[in-house]
């Protein structure tokens, strides 16, 4: 503190004229806005603190990135408004410290802190620690992309080893099935019936095999979608019109909000499609009967968003991390692709898939076209 421009400014600001007392001032007033400007262009948020972790001074990006409000009172302890952390030990140290940390307000976002001491004799003697948080929420995202693009490439080789592997034996079980049958058909009246029913047991479980393959296999077989200039209304239409026997009998109602003006986009109707199906189908299968479901559709920020939203059960907050993994399923016959499909298939268009769900209230999936110039496809990482 002594030997730095303020300390030797209060030493001496007895013996100051006005005028140069005056020019002392104007001098610090100026260095202090030239910070407070940088500090103010700064993505990241810093957060000055006394020893006992009280605010002493926050930029901009700190309002933004933390639920720090802008007419926060100066000397507030941190704690107020970042309660997960333990701040007394972290202050105690005394030393640099980093932290992932996850916060819901002002927007759900992922920060690595960086905790440290102010050092030197040049710092004000209240201000002990500077907290800057940068915000890696899409560097993690980007980062569970490329492992998920990993994963889809490993599946990839397997699938193609799998079915080499296993569709010989199939060929040949199902062949033998059918002599079977044959020599069945020659049996005593009682016998025949035991065998003939064994042998349909036999031929659905294989069929329901072929169909695990063949779905695992169109999950992530690399395709070239045939693009064409369509409307997502017309293909929800011609979807729920595929499946409107099975909504009637369950008993479940469908509402649409599909306005006619909606833009055309350059698509795969049958992949998109297939995508639909699949979201619809687990809306129905997650509502049992009695359900309703709600799909809309609107244009902004640069986007057309489609939501697909059911009264269900909804997803555990276990489970809703897992629901894209495949394999990963809750039904008792499912084969956890159906949600990998619709994800590879909306990648092959530029789209996006969100999902949103909450317990006894229902699930909502949204997808989220680009428009226009936009549109693009993501391309896997190889």
């Amino acid at each position: 503190m002594k030997t730095s421009f303020l300390g030797k400014l209060m030493e001496r600001v007895e013996h100051l004229e006005p005028d140069e007392l005056k020019r002392h001032l104007l001098r610090m007033a100026r260095e202090n806005g030239l910070l407070e400007t940088v500090f103010n262009t700064l993505h990241e948020a810093v957060v000055v603190l006394d020893a006992d972790g009280r605010i002493e001074y926050c930029n901009r990006a700190a309002h933004k990135l933390l639920p720090i409000p802008a007419d926060f009172t100066v000397s507030a302890p941190i704690a107020k408004y970042l309660r997960d952390l333990d701040w007394p030990a972290l202050l105690m140290k005394g030393q640099a410290t980093n932290k992932t940390l996850e916060i819901r307000y002002p927007e759900p976002r992922l920060l690595e802190m960086y905790l440290l001491p102010v050092e030197g004799d040049t710092a004000p003697l209240t201000v002990t620690f500077v907290a800057i948080f940068h915000d890696i929420t899409q560097k993690n995202a980007d980062t569970r992309e490329v492992i998920e693009s990993e994963r889809l490439h490993a599946l990839t080789l397997l699938a193609a080893g799998v079915a080499h592997e296993l569709g010989n034996p199939i060929n040949s079980i199902n062949i033998h099935l059918q002599l079977m049958a044959r020599d069945a058909r020659r049996a005593e009246p009682k016998l025949r019936e035991k065998l003939q029913e064994s042998v349909r047991v036999a031929r659905a479980e294989m069929e329901r095999l072929d169909a695990i393959i063949h779905r695992f296999l169109k999950a992530i077989r690399p395709t070239v979608p045939e693009f064409r200039d369509a409307t997502v209304s017309g293909i929800v239409r011609e979807t729920l019109a595929i499946l409107q026997r099975e909504l009637d009998n369950r008993g479940i109602i469908v509402e649409t909000d599909l306005p006619d003006h909606l833009p055309a986009l350059r698509l795969d109707t049958e992949q998109i499609k297939q995508a639909f199906y699949n979201i619809i189908k687990n809306a129905m299968q997650a509502m049992g009967s009695k359900g309703l479901l709600t799909i809309r559709a609107a244009v902004g920020d640069g986007c057309l968003e489609l939501s697909f939203a059911d009264n269900g059960p909804g997803i555990s907050l276990e489970d809703l991390p897992r629901v894209l993994e495949p394999y990963y399923t809750t039904k008792q016959r499912g084969t956890g692709l159906g949600l990998m499909i619709v994800q590879r298939i909306l990648r092959e268009h530029g789209a996006e898939l969100q999902l949103e769900s909450h317990h006894d209230q229902g699930t909502t999936v949204r997808v989220r076209f680009p428009l226009g110039h936009q549109q693009m496809r993501l391309l896997e990482n190889k």
